[in-house]
This record gives structure tokens, sequence and C-alpha cells, in this order.
């Protein structure tokens, strides 16, 4: 069962926050693979709920001022993002930062870290921005705790 705590974005420096959220899962693999499926950008909508698509050719290497745009969906409201690469240490950390249509900001973490005989993959994701503020925020708060367990359940099923 994924597990929960209160930090913000690795490297993203960012604090508009709506919705923060970390989620962290154990993985019965080593973490040198269970870091090439979280970074696999290719196929991080096979886990990541709310990752929907990329739009336009991936990068071979992520580094440090990377931008890449990608299609994001929580709580049904998709929103195209224009992600760019704050932290890139592999096999460790990737954080990203994205602005979305209408002001919306994201912040995506994926840290991996050994634990006992396998891995720990948490999953650390910030959303904000003026459309995200009063009720609406709310609601996408709580979906995005179902959806981020969800995909941490699904690393698992896939990779574990």
């Amino acid at each position: 069962m994924p597990r929960a705590d209160r930090h913000g974005t690795p490297g993203t420096g960012y604090c508009f926050s709506v919705a923060k959220l970390k989620l962290s899962v154990d993985v019965p693999v080593p973490p040198d693979q269970a870091w090439a499926h979280a970074s696999d950008l290719p196929h991080l909508g096979d886990w990541l709920t709310i990752h929907e698509a990329w739009r336009g050719t991936l990068p071979e290497e992520l580094t440090p001022g990377t931008v890449l745009v990608g299609i994001a969906r929580v709580k049904g409201f998709r929103n195209k993002v224009t992600w760019t690469v704050r932290t890139a240490r592999p096999p460790r950390e990737l954080a990203l930062t994205g602005a979305g249509i209408g002001g919306t900001k994201f912040g995506l973490g994926l840290l991996v870290e050994p634990s006992g005989s396998g891995s720990k993959v948490s999953v650390d994701i910030d959303l904000g921005g003026a459309p995200l503020f009063g009720p609406i925020g709310s609601a996408v708060a709580k979906a995005l705790r179902g959806d981020i367990e969800r995909s941490l359940e699904m690393f698992v099923k896939l990779y574990g």
C-alpha cells in the first residue's frame, strides 16, 4: 500500500500548491530496474494515471532544462502541459515543473531509493495556479490522492 508524506517536489523550488502529495511504495526489484521503469517516458502512462500522452518527440536523455509537452488528466480534466526538467539524477531522481493552459502549474517528482532487498518508488505531485483555487482545488486534491495510489499499485503490478 502506498505511503504518504508532506514534502514538496524535489528540486523544483516551487511553492504554488493547491494540492501537494507524496506517496511511496515498496517494489521487489533492484533500484536500477525500478528506475528504468519509472523514468521510461514513452511508457509513463502505462502506470502513472495522471499522464495521458506526450506530444512531439521525446529526447533520448533527460537533462536540466529539457522541455517536453504532454497531456495531464486529473479528475477528468485534461490539460496540455509544457514540462521542464529541473533535476535529472539517474538512477535516483527526476523532477519536472510544468505550465498548463489557463495558468495551471504542475510539479512532478519521481524518486527511487534502495529499500531492503528491493526499492522504494515515490511520486511527488504539486498542482496549483489560479484555476485550481477554491472548491475545484479541494476536489482535485481528493481525486489526486486516489490517482497516485492507483498509479503506484499499477507500477508494482507491472514491474514488481
